[in-house]
């Protein structure tokens, strides 16, 4: 169990880096169950840990989170591929989880040395990294070119963004 653990792991990393698609991981609702377990922890190390985003809290994050699984499952329901939904939310899902951990250790680790402001410079710039990451995944997904897939990334991310800044107080 401990192997396979691992190797999905490796899997989600090889698609961080666009090496692989969601059609390598297995159509599994452990896998799915797996990547919700991924998000809730470290979406709770990055509100918690990092501290960032004092002023908003659990509950509005992880709505934002289902805002975008609703809308790339829509897209993917749309374009006619609906049997590729579990692995794409998957990934999309553990992919995104990965990158938040990446995030809070970029920012927790680079801080102390190099000061907040360089660690959230830093931080910000592997956060945005997850818009080519679920395009490359949606793209895959639905059978388009990568560029398709990005739009698609763009405007859940502006999707989301919309709702945090309309719920989160102003500080």
């Amino acid at each position: 169990m401990h192997n396979l653990l691992l190797i999905l792991l490796r899997t989600f990393i090889d698609i961080i880096a666009l090496r692989k698609g969601p059609d390598s991981v297995p159509k599994s609702w452990l896998v799915f169950a797996l990547s919700l377990l991924l998000m809730v922890v470290s979406t709770y190390a990055a509100v918690m840990l990092v501290g960032v985003e004092e002023g908003r809290n659990l509950p509005m994050t992880f709505f934002s989170y289902a805002l975008g699984v609703f809308f790339y499952a829509a897209v993917i329901l749309l374009s006619g591929h609906a049997e590729r939904m579990l692995q794409a939310i998957s990934c999309i899902i553990a992919c995104g989880s990965i990158i938040t951990v990446f995030f809070v250790a970029a920012f927790t680790l680079l801080g102390p040395v190099f000061g907040r402001e360089f660690a959230a410079v830093v931080a910000t710039l592997i956060v945005f990294w997850s818009v080519p990451v679920e395009g490359h995944i949606m793209a895959r997904a639905i059978g388009q070119h990568w560029y398709v897939g990005i739009g698609i990334a763009i405007a859940a991310f502006v999707l989301q963004l919309g709702l945090q800044s309309v719920y989160t107080p102003a500080q």
